[in-house]
């Protein structure tokens, strides 16, 4: 595999596992992942903290979040069960940890997705569909984000559209339509450009300073995802816009360098601008995977800047091949499996083998990660985003490619 050296830090990846893909293996993974998460939930409905979820926070205590937490852990078991895995069903543990989460959260008491009561409510709306107070409630949080200054998947409106496009999609219920369309408003109104680069950005304060994005967690990459799967809702015909002022952005700020093993050239994003931060990454969370799994799902138009899309993404998708495994473990996040699913989600877009070929080598050097970390600390990672839980669903996409979709996010 050749390697480059300027759009990626090589120390933050490793060389890629010889095995071969074996899907007796991949299977029995699952099961195991599935019976270490049953077999380790504790009498307070959280799960063992992991080691490297303790250093991230700084409450070591337990987590109870859809990020690192026990709602993600049950929302993962849930999905399994879907996929007709031998699954107990831990839903009923999603009042108390509502309950622990609002007595002594994870970062602080707030309405998003992944960090916040969205995540944990969520689960259980999909286990009661029928339970209107705790549907009212999600409501609630949902529309407690439409007034952040966030525009981002984990605490902001981005993170909340996602839930409630899925929620509209399963039940029809204008409901969800509603606050979709609300958080889609507030996205437009908020999307500006600048007069100096002409690209088109959010100004996110997700992490205190206000700062322009281009990622799939923060950015302009996942915003623009989750309007363009529901732009079927909103008043307007928004697609043309949505695709033009995305394509201008990513090309406008795109670190680019040309292979030696192909003509075209290797792409990257830095994390943000307005202050910069120019780190190179290539995850799910920040940098050139997450950058495919959102703009990999781009309607298909006959329009120049859709076409600018399917270069980028190519581009970009080779760039997270050639990077190679995450050291960081084989986690969705910031990890060997979240990068996987990028050849995933281009395998779904254009049928080319060699991006399930690839997702599925990835796929075997997560499995490897996963035991060695294991052996390493002594216990499973149980979380959905950093953890086994994703990974387990991550490798059920490798052996099931058509329903390839990000647990929590994209699936839920």
């Amino acid at each position: 595999m050749e390697r480059t050296h300027m759009l990626f830090e090589p120390s933050r990846h490793e060389l890629l596992t010889e095995t071969l893909w074996e899907q007796d293996r991949v299977q029995s993974e699952i099961t195991s992942i599935i019976d270490d998460i049953e077999q380790s939930v504790l009498p307070n409905a959280s799960w063992p903290t992991h080691p490297l979820d303790a250093e991230s926070y700084s409450n070591s205590g337990p987590k109870w979040s859809a990020y690192a937490g026990a709602a993600g852990c049950i929302h993962a078991l849930q999905i399994l069960k879907c996929y007709g895995y031998q699954v107990t069903d831990l839903s009923h543990l999603l009042p108390e940890v509502h309950r622990a989460f609002l007595k002594a959260p994870d970062v602080s008491v707030e309405p998003g997705l992944q960090l916040g009561e969205i995540g944990i409510i969520m689960p259980g709306v999909l286990a009661q569909p029928d339970n209107l107070a705790l549907s009212d409630k999600l409501l609630l949080c949902m529309e407690a984000t439409l007034a952040l200054p966030l525009y981002e998947i984990t605490s902001g409106q981005s993170g909340m559209m996602h839930a409630a496009l899925a929620l509209y999609r399963k039940t029809g219920d204008v409901r969800w339509k509603n606050v979709y369309v609300k958080g889609a408003k507030s996205l437009m109104d908020n999307w500006r450009q600048n007069t100096e680069t002409r690209e088109w950005l959010w100004e996110s304060q997700v992490f205190g300073p206000k700062r322009h994005y281009y990622g799939a967690c923060h950015g302009i990459t996942g915003n623009a995802n989750i309007l363009l799967q529901g732009v079927d809702l909103l008043p307007d015909d928004l697609t043309e816009l949505i695709i033009e002022r995305t394509a201008t952005t990513l090309t406008i700020s795109a670190k680019r360098e040309g292979s030696a093993r192909k003509e075209a050239e290797l792409a990257n994003w830095i994390l943000c601008s307005k202050p910069n931060i120019e780190k190179l990454l290539v995850q799910w969370c920040h940098g050139a995977a997450g950058i495919v799994t959102a703009m990999a799902r781009t309607p298909q138009i006959d329009s120049l800047h859709a076409k600018q899309v399917d270069e980028l993404l190519a581009q970009t998708g080779e760039l997270v091949w050639q990077a190679g495994p995450l050291v960081k473990g084989a986690n969705i996040c910031h990890g060997t499996s979240g990068n996987g699913y990028a050849f995933l989600y281009l395998y779904l877009r254009w049928g080319d083998p060699v991006w399930l070929d690839r997702a599925r080598k990835f796929a075997m050097h997560a499995i490897e990660q996963c035991q060695s970390a294991r052996s390493q600390y002594g216990q499973g990672r149980y979380s959905l985003w950093t953890g086994d839980a994703g990974l387990a669903i991550y490798l059920h996409h490798c052996i099931h490619p058509e329903a390839a979709a990000i647990p929590g996010l994209d699936l839920f």
